[in-house]
């Protein structure tokens, strides 16, 4: 993570800034680094088990107007499919794009209205191509899937299309699984951290088709490199993740009780039913 205080560089002992470089937790203690000087970590190296990760699954990822799921605005979306097809969608939502997010993705309004699909068309084909996905049963990827499972959903009632029957879906998500086999790293759990942990290429962050396909890489090395998650079936997995994540966001809400923090943090997942914070479209989904 970015080092919030100055420090001495572990590797060239020159002086850090604060938030000019990184902090480490490395052993037991936090390292302060300029960023060229950071050590690469890497995950341990796989192995040769076999699991769901031989198994077709299809990745998912949306871009959006901001970081409230229930009042978000898709504005891009994509699947990967395992035989290397991708689909994807460019959808004007009918409001402006923040300068926040556009700084982020790199989504304009001129380009979704020159180029952007009418939002309701655009989801109308994006949740009949999930739904398939569901009806399949084939795992579908995405990475913090709380958010895409909750805005899609939103989205979909907003416009009045059919809702999608995520009880029956079986959603893997790397980031519940990362923090499930890692408790302890603490540092760098964001998309393109962990593409470099896990060595997954992540060609162009905050494109969903990039996302959608860095996501399927990382949990795919995940299960390779711990073989009790590749052994569960996909449906077990899903429930297991169902009660990880709200473990998980048990220890970080008392991290900010702890702190002081004045926020609540939802224990729900795939599909959140509450609002998380008052309503802010000022950036995408961050976590």
């Amino acid at each position: 993570m970015i080092n919030r205080y100055p420090g001495t560089c572990g590797t060239c002992r020159g002086r850090v800034e604060a938030g000019a470089g990184q902090a480490l937790r490395l052993g037991v203690g936090w390292t302060t680094y300029h960023d060229d000087c950071a050590p690469v970590e890497a995950a341990p190296p796989p192995g040769d088990h076999s699991g769901w990760h031989d198994l077709p699954v299809v990745g998912f990822d949306i871009e959006t107007t901001g970081n409230e799921p229930l009042d978000a605005r898709i504005v891009s979306a994509a699947l990967v499919y395992s035989d290397g097809t991708t689909a994807g969608w460019l959808v004007n939502p009918g409001v402006p794009i923040p300068p926040r997010t556009t700084e982020i993705h790199g989504i304009t309004d001129e380009m979704v209205r020159s180029a952007g699909r009418p939002a309701g068309e655009a989801l109308a084909e994006l949740g009949a191509a999930v739904g398939k996905v569901i009806a399949d049963g084939t795992p579908l990827v995405a990475f913090c899937a709380h958010f895409d499972v909750t805005t899609l959903h939103a989205e979909l009632a907003r416009h009045a299309l059919p809702a999608l029957d995520w009880d029956r879906a079986v959603i893997v998500d790397p980031s519940i699984l990362h923090q499930e086999v890692e408790p302890y790293r603490f540092v760098g759990r964001q998309l393109g951290d962990l593409c470099r942990y896990y060595e997954v290429q992540l060609s162009s962050a905050h494109d969903a088709t990039s996302d959608a396909r860095a996501a399927v890489g990382m949990a795919l090395s995940i299960a390779a490199r711990h073989e009790r998650i590749a052994r569960m079936l996909p449906d077990d997995l899903h429930r297991a993740q169902v009660t990880w994540y709200a473990a998980q966001k048990r220890k970080l809400q008392a991290y900010f009780d702890r702190r002081g923090i004045a926020e609540t943090v939802g224990l729900e997942w795939p599909l959140e039913t509450r609002r998380r914070r008052q309503a802010d479209n000022s950036a995408p989904d961050q976590d």
